[in-house]
């Protein structure tokens, strides 16, 4: 594991430019659509096929920052500071010269880091965003402008030191496109979604295509999804998920042969309006496939709005797609479209709910800083849609938010070195009234461990662990579920965590594992625990096993509905089948649980068992239920 170590404390310059020259600069940075990716091997040659991850040449792709255990906020004479450090998310090293963009209305100041990574950030009072980080080799951030998740708060005579930005080195993954079979689809065009949100103003390349051999290559960031099409069939699609960049390798499984031809898609074009009122210029506008059988929602194509509202939605496969526009001060507008279609759509923005507080540490009462807060709209205990995540960099330790759809919502509110809150309900009123909450966050758990070859018992070095989680609408400047990498020992060490947790590993050469049921206290160090991985056959694609039941559930507002049930599972073994209602979990219901308190509960060691009761056909089913290894 890497060691944290003490801030420098140096003076870095502040450059501060003209909005319009800075737009420029960044724009520069923009790839085009189309553009072929980073130089690399001959597709086809034994380097292309090796499925190491590889280094790429600087900046293109989207940002990971992580911040550090337990920035602090304090007091003095002088102006407004934040303080930190720019490293790299695989060695904890500092970058030299990395770039960070600060903006607020129209002016912009950009920070370069000293060559240890030190930064320091000295702003007018008010409200800044983080619009942009960037540095040679690593994912950069750059949200459409404007649309930064990240806000920092300043006041005269308060500073914020110990902010940790990481950026994630831009590794390149070798990707395979196959048929059902298994075989190769050459020429299958590969496009990459869901990087748009964090690479706008510095773009990526984003369109691959596959060789004879059905392979490409493509650095991709981490919960990017990479779709492939081919003519005659459906596509397919593949997460990038902690497993693809450590195996440095994704498969991607194209759909069976298409009953009829695919009609021409198109562009969608319209714009963006205040109810009742004019255009709403600088609005971000997002589609996604209105039938996604994928799930994930994955967003397809996004836009900004010009001075007169109007937005155009370019290179969309033919079908029907969900809109949804933003813009600060109003909630959010949705509306579904065809691509291709002659007319434009209008996305009428109401003015948005109103939220906000303050965050303390439950121990002392401070401040903390920073933070995270994410908005959940609240369909039911169990059913929680994401809304809304802001990370805010304040030494008050305060929030608002004006841009909320008025409504029962729940919110998780997370910061370094701290659990997770739990969802708090909350009602958000209709403007211009507003909601009022503060979070009081327990200091988290810690876990260590150590990651071992499951056949030879030899530690694991590079092995990423990560907590799973349902949050993944927060922003990734601030994970709010903790992460670490196994040192040349295949030591670990997780912290922030709640009291109940799993905890995903993934290496090199190996299936990737999920461990559950795992329990900590607050301020407390649980382990250390062994977890062994599978080290892979030739020719076989990782995977990620778990001990569990074997079923696939979807949330109802009074349970849990048993939607798929895998063959050989403890879930099939106990008799129960889709259709069932799970309404309780070793005797506690799952509407108080909530769906990922459920999923934790259900977990655990393989070979022991969990107590479900189900409804079924109005009746009430109490079954003892075996946990067995599950390969998904």
């Amino acid at each position: 594991m890497r060691r944290r170590r003490p801030l420098p404390h140096l003076l870095i310059p502040v450059l501060v430019v003209p909005l319009a020259a800075l737009l420029i600069h960044l724009l520069a940075l923009r790839g085009r659509p189309g553009a072929a990716p980073p130089p690399g091997p001959a597709p086809g040659s034994a380097a292309a096929a090796a499925p190491a991850p590889r280094l790429v040449p600087p900046p293109r792709l989207p940002v990971l920052l992580v911040p550090p255990a337990a920035p602090a906020a304090r007091a003095s004479a002088g102006p407004a500071r934040f303080e930190g450090r720019v490293v790299s998310a695989a060695s904890g090293a500092g970058i030299p010269g990395a770039e960070l963009t600060f903006a607020r209305g129209g002016a912009a100041e950009v920070v370069r880091a000293a060559a240890d990574g030190t930064f320091r950030f000295e702003p007018s009072p008010g409200a800044w965003l983080l619009a942009a980080v960037t540095a040679p080799g690593h994912f950069p951030f750059a949200p459409e402008w404007g649309h930064s998740p990240v806000e920092l708060l300043a006041e005269p005579g308060k500073q914020v030191r110990g902010i940790e930005i990481h950026l994630a080195p831009a590794l390149e993954i070798a990707g395979r496109v196959v048929l059902e079979g298994g075989a190769p689809a050459p020429g299958a065009e590969v496009r990459l979604l869901g990087a748009a949100g964090e690479a706008t103003l510095v773009s990526i390349p984003d369109r691959f295509t596959a060789d004879a051999r059905g392979e490409f290559r493509a650095a991709a960031p981490e919960g990017s999804v990479l779709e492939a099409r081919l003519p005659g069939r459906y596509s397919g699609r593949a997460r990038v998920d902690a497993l693809a960049l450590v195996s440095g390798r994704v498969t991607i499984v194209l759909g069976p042969p298409r009953d009829r031809p695919v009609a021409p898609g198109g562009e969608i074009f319209g714009r963006v309006v205040v109810r009742g009122g004019g255009p709403v210029p600088g609005a971000l506008v997002l589609a996604t496939a209105a039938r996604d059988r994928w799930g994930g929602g994955v967003p397809v194509a996004q836009a900004s709005t010009d001075g007169d509202g109007r937005f155009r939605l370019r290179d969309l496969e033919a079908g029907t797609y969900r809109l949804v526009a933003r813009a600060e001060e109003h909630a959010p507008a949705t509306a579904r479209a065809e691509a291709g279609a002659p007319d434009q759509v209008v996305l009428e923005l109401p003015d948005g709910g109103r939220l906000r507080g303050c965050v303390r540490d439950a121990s002392t009462g401070q401040p903390v800083a920073p933070f995270t807060v994410m908005v959940f709209a609240r369909h039911s205990a169990l059913w929680l849609e994401p809304q809304r995540s802001l990370s805010v960099v304040d030494p008050a330790g305060c929030y608002a938010l004006a841009d909320l759809v008025p409504g029962p919502a729940a919110v998780v509110f997370s910061a370094p070195g701290r659990a997770p809150s739990s969802p708090l309900p909350v009602d958000v009123p209709a403007p211009p009234a507003q909601a009022e909450l503060d979070a009081a966050l327990e200091s988290g758990g810690t876990l260590s461990g150590v990651v071992r070859d499951l056949s030879s018992g030899a530690p694991l070095a590079g092995a990423h662990l990560a907590v799973e989680g349902s949050l993944e609408a927060a922003a990734s400047t601030f994970p709010v579920l903790s992460l670490a990498v196994t040192g040349d020992d295949g030591l670990f060490t997780l912290g922030g965590l709640p009291r109940r947790f799993s905890v995903s590993a993934a290496a090199a050469g190996h299936h990737a594992r999920v461990v559950g049921g795992l329990e900590t206290e607050p301020g407390q160090m649980t382990g250390p625990i062994e977890i062994r991985l599978r080290p892979l056959s030739e020719g076989e694609d990782p995977r990620t096993e778990l001990a569990g039941i074997g079923v696939m559930l979807s949330p109802r507002e009074d349970g849990l509905v048993v939607t798929q049930v895998a063959p050989g599972g403890g879930a099939a073994e106990a008799g129960m089948v889709p259709g069932d209602l799970l309404v309780e979990v070793n005797g506690q219901p799952v509407t108080e649980l909530g769906f990922g308190g459920a999923v934790d509960l259900i977990r655990g060691p393989e070979g022991t068992s969990v107590q479900l009761t189900l409804v079924r056909n109005g009746a009430t089913v109490e079954l003892s239920v075996p946990r067995r290894m599950v390969r998904g």
